[in-house]
């Protein structure tokens, strides 16, 4: 049986700008693109989109916090953050004591993630800017990039936060469109004048980025990811930004799936928050509570 065609949709505005989530978004899947930007759908969370909001949440407050305390949030004090976000958004109450129930069992691993990121981690950061807005241009492309990154420590790196299941693969950096625009972001705040308009800031600007995923699990974990990026990867970003651009110009707006020489990857599907709607979703809309996704991207 196919899905429900979609319904709700409302009449997006002109395009003012792009934002890091909506590259990745378009380079991810173009026909989720035309659901979240275009169309305007509402994205429901998911029991794990969820954890990745209360946790991003409540490290963007701790590290606020961090730089004029110099000390992390007590854990009871972060745990009642986390309690708000998801008190906000659940379906239903975080102490239903269900096992078998998705939601209750993702909060539980997220608190217990979050502590132990609390508690091992985070205590060697010191916060330099926190949730920093950022604005450059990009050659080739109609619209300025305008984003916000979760953290630039004291020695100039851009890190990021990410929650999942499972470690992320050793090369995730290495087309991650989101830390890109978050290390070029720095680098025109940091390069100021000296970065002419409608051109990228040169690679000495560019700093040191960093992931850290927390690996939801029995026990939690913390994946650290590094890369620094040349001159040959902001050449490539460009052309690719310039391509997704382009793109959305065209209104070029087919699953992922359906371009030449694609993979029919059902991970993509069930990591989007439209698969009970999408007439081309490559799995059910049950398996979406089941999901071993990520955070989901917070908008910039």
């Amino acid at each position: 049986m196919h899905p429900a065609p979609l319904v709700g949709i409302r009449v997006a505005p002109p395009l003012r700008f792009l934002s890091p989530t909506k590259l990745r978004t378009y380079a991810t899947c173009p026909l989720q693109y035309r659901h979240r930007y275009v169309d305007r759908l509402e994205s429901p969370y998911t029991p794990a989109s969820l954890v990745g909001q209360a946790i991003h949440e409540t490290l963007e407050a701790n590290f606020r916090a961090k730089k004029h305390t110099r000390r992390d949030l007590p854990t009871f004090e972060a745990q009642e953050i986390f309690d708000r976000v998801w008190e906000r958004h659940a379906p239903g109450p975080a102490d239903a004591a269900d096992p078998d129930d998705p939601w209750e069992a993702a909060y539980e691993s997220g608190r217990s993630a979050l502590e132990h990121y609390l508690t091992e981690a985070a205590a060697a950061l010191v916060p330099h800017l926190v949730e920093h807005r950022f604005r450059f241009t990009i050659p080739s492309v109609p619209w300025p990039v305008v984003g916000t990154v979760d953290l630039v420590d004291h020695n100039g790196t851009v890190i990021d936060f990410k929650t999942s299941r499972r470690p992320y693969h050793a090369s995730y950096l290495d087309g991650d469109l989101q830390l890109m625009c978050y290390a070029i972001g720095y680098a025109a705040f940091r390069a100021g004048s000296r970065v002419r308009p409608g051109e990228l800031p040169s690679p000495y600007f560019i700093p040191d980025v960093r992931v850290d995923v927390l690996v939801i699990g029995d026990p939690p974990s913390v994946q650290r990811l590094e890369a620094r990026y040349d001159r040959e990867a902001l050449r490539e970003f460009g052309e690719r930004a310039a391509s997704i651009a382009l793109g959305i110009q065209d209104e070029q707006f087919e699953a992922f799936w359906r371009a030449p020489d694609a993979a029919e990857d059902a991970n993509v599907c069930r990591r989007c928050s439209y698969v009970d709607r999408c007439p081309d979703a490559l799995v059910s809309a049950d398996e979406l509570l089941k999901a071993d996704g990520e955070d989901g991207d917070q908008e910039e």
